[in-house]
């Protein structure tokens, strides 16, 4: 797939694979495990809500305690090694005060496994001056197919959605084994505030965008499932179908996603993600048609992944080494802690007072065509925000 060195570390896509493997359980059958403790309405939208918004803290207090460690790989092995023990432990307990409290624990060392995975891959990839989407592949497919696997197993089952989510999480622990030793280039240096992040070219911009486009994508993964098994004919095995053909749909982008991001740049690949988004959320708002439906996952290939991986990069390009793993922290805490925060509690109360999730979705879409028509005026007509380009623009950085 890439010509240009035959030492590609393939190797990386293992620690891709097995993350997404874990979070293909957690993200998408967890509130089917809360659902079947009795957990509904308001109580279910706290628990979504929680991850997240622990996450706001944890994500960004981890990218500092990676940048400062002497190797970033060693903050890895406490966070999985502490998931794993914490995802057990809420068998021990199914009231929703023990929920909520091991709900938060878990994400506090679960949610900055990716970023902080990123961090490393990304910087010894630039280092071999090697793409990232053939690694990131990995994950696309790991998601896919064990979403299909899971999803036939969990059908009548959900009890044991934690232990399946532990055995995963212990192989993501066996998988950081292959990430090569990276240091925290604030580790006996000079500290660099995280803010400074927020300073570089068109950040704010971007990240504002993230932040709708993500606030979307949390009410999804918070309530598809839900939703999609109360249709007639939606099984928890169609669920699983429906994450697998999402995350196979995002094997074109991945394969040319560094020639895309190198000619388009982030702004207007993301202007493409808010217009898909926009015509999927709507599709799942005004139909109950299982089979379109699942037609409609195929959308998701120019969504999710565009936003998290063309950001990704655009910041692993821009921030300087002090904040390497602080910067991929940033990004989570947009896009994942507030964003998905406010997706989950507001579009739960949206649903709620509509009767049920498709007035969420509804209410969603409306909300990603007004970022789409906003991010179109602003990004097309500016230069590729590729990390190659920015000081062609210098009057709009602030604008």
């Amino acid at each position: 797939m890439n010509g240009k060195s035959k030492g590609y570390p393939w190797k990386y896509g293992l620690f891709i694979a097995a993350y997404y493997a874990a979070n293909a359980v957690y993200q998408g059958f967890l509130p089917k495990y809360y659902q079947l403790q009795g957990m509904d309405g308001t109580r279910m939208m706290m628990l979504l809500a929680a991850a997240p918004a622990v996450a706001i803290i944890a994500q960004p207090l981890w990218g500092r305690i990676g940048d400062r460690m002497r190797t970033r790989n060693q903050a890895l092995t406490v966070m999985t090694v502490s998931a794993t023990v914490l995802i057990l432990l809420i068998l021990v307990n199914s009231s929703f005060a023990w929920l909520m409290l091991i709900t938060c624990l878990f994400a506090a060392f679960f949610t900055p496994v990716q970023p902080m995975g990123d961090s490393i891959i990304l910087e010894n990839l630039e280092k071999k001056r090697e793409p990232f989407g053939p690694i990131r592949l990995f994950g696309s497919f790991s998601f896919a197919i064990n979403n299909l696997i899971v999803g036939q197993i969990f059908e009548d089952r959900y009890h044991i959605v934690p232990w399946v989510n532990a055995i995963f999480i212990l192989q993501l622990l066996f998988s950081t084994r292959v990430l090569p030793p990276t240091q925290g280039h604030q580790h006996g240096k000079t500290k660099v505030p995280l803010g400074d992040i927020l300073r570089l070219p068109y950040m704010k911009q971007l990240m504002a965008l993230v932040i709708v486009l993500q606030l979307a994508m949390g009410y999804y993964y918070s309530y598809f499932v839900l939703h999609f098994t109360s249709l007639p004919g939606g099984t928890s095995g169609l669920a699983g179908l429906a994450f697998f053909i999402s995350a196979t749909s995002e094997t074109p982008f991945l394969i040319f996603s560094d020639r895309l991001f190198k000619r388009f740049g982030t702004g207007k690949l993301m202007v493409v993600s808010a217009l898909l988004i926009t015509i999927r959320f709507l599709v799942l708002g005004l139909s109950q048609n299982i089979t379109l439906l699942l037609i409609n996952q195929i959308t998701h290939g120019g969504g999710f992944i565009v936003i998290t991986v063309t950001m990704a990069k655009y910041i692993s390009l821009m921030v300087p080494d002090e904040l390497k793993a602080g910067g991929q922290m940033v990004l989570a805490v947009v896009g994942y802690g507030l964003a998905r925060v406010f997706g989950v509690l507001c579009g739960g109360f949206i649903q709620q007072a509509t009767g049920g999730p498709a007035g969420g979705f509804l209410a969603m879409g409306v909300l990603c065509f007004v970022a789409f028509l906003l991010s179109a005026w602003y990004f097309l007509p500016r230069p590729p925000l590729n990390g190659e380009r920015q000081a062609l623009d210098p009057a709009g950085v602030n604008s």
